[in-house]
């Protein structure tokens, strides 16, 4: 039937080689028009997403929160393996979220977690439901290879349209189900590069599994390490820490999940003094 005028806002859909003058990429920054017009609206249901230029990365609003793929990945498989009765395993990097593992394992289905990049799905290409990463790349099973903002969009728009509901309302019926997972990630600039930044970084090899890490006021006792890209630290609780050098800048990442709000400061905080220990970044005082 098509979508009536004043329901269907585009926000900088000229073309401008300058994009403005802004980063053109998915991000918070980047999301404000859009969650400010949809707040204004007053249908039941509002998607809002933003897409980058080349169309590879999307993310999500319904007006109320931000969703990025760490959220909307595992989302993703949900909605198919659930609502739409697919079976299959769910694909996502290293760095993403493990919301998607939980519901994963409450399936009983696999999940595959491969080092950070979208050609690393390869093995799995035709046989996960959903392939995501947290940069804001998602594609299914049956579809192109390569990462696609477009079908990202036809997912949240066929979950809008399926559940009656608007994806931070189905975000909080999963989570009432498998759990909370709240991510978040950074980073600092580092003179040392190839061999020598290898080398400094092997000194993070002492946590390994059984050893107490000091996040916020508590000692957190590391489960399990994966060392496939970086250092990914599991804890007890389920929360985790991940640490890799950039493959695009002389910078090192870190990756956090935390199993409340406010403990993701707590483990980018606990990160950043790993690094200080190795001589890589200033102790938090």
């Amino acid at each position: 039937k098509g979508v009536a005028g004043d329901r269907l806002l585009l926000f900088r859909a000229e073309a401008d080689p300058t994009f403005g003058g802004v980063a053109p990429e998915p991000s918070t920054k980047n999301m404000q028009t859009v969650l400010q017009a949809l707040q204004s609206r007053p249908e039941p249901l509002k998607l809002g997403v933003i897409i980058d230029p080349d169309a590879d990365r999307i993310r999500f609003t319904d007006g109320a929160m931000e969703i990025d793929m760490n959220m909307f990945g595992a989302m993703a498989y949900h909605y198919l393996h659930e609502k739409k009765g697919k079976q299959g395993l769910v694909a996502k990097t290293v760095a993403t979220s493990n919301f998607a593992n939980a519901i994963a394992a409450e399936l009983c289905e696999n999940t595959f977690e491969p080092a950070v990049g979208f050609k690393n799905f390869k093995p799995v290409i035709n046989q996960a439901l959903v392939l995501f990463e947290e940069s804001d790349g998602i594609s299914v099973i049956g579809h192109t290879p390569e990462k696609d903002a477009y079908i990202g969009l036809l997912l949240a728009l066929d979950m809008l349209l399926t559940l009656r509901l608007n994806l931070g309302d189905y975000l909080a019926e999963i989570r009432r189900q498998y759990g909370a997972y709240y991510p978040a990630r950074g980073g600092i600039a580092v003179s040392q590069m190839g061999d020598e930044l290898k080398a400094t970084l092997a000194g993070l090899k002492k946590y390994a599994a059984g050893a107490k890490v000091r996040v916020g006021k508590n000692l957190q006792t590391i489960d399990e390490v994966i060392t496939i890209d970086g250092r990914k630290i599991i804890f007890a609780d389920g929360s985790w820490l991940m640490i890799r050098p950039s493959g695009t800048e002389p910078k090192i990442r870190f990756y956090v999940e935390a199993r409340t709000e406010k403990g993701k400061d707590d483990l980018l905080d606990a990160a950043k003094e790993m690094l200080a220990e190795i001589g890589l970044a200033k102790r938090n005082l």
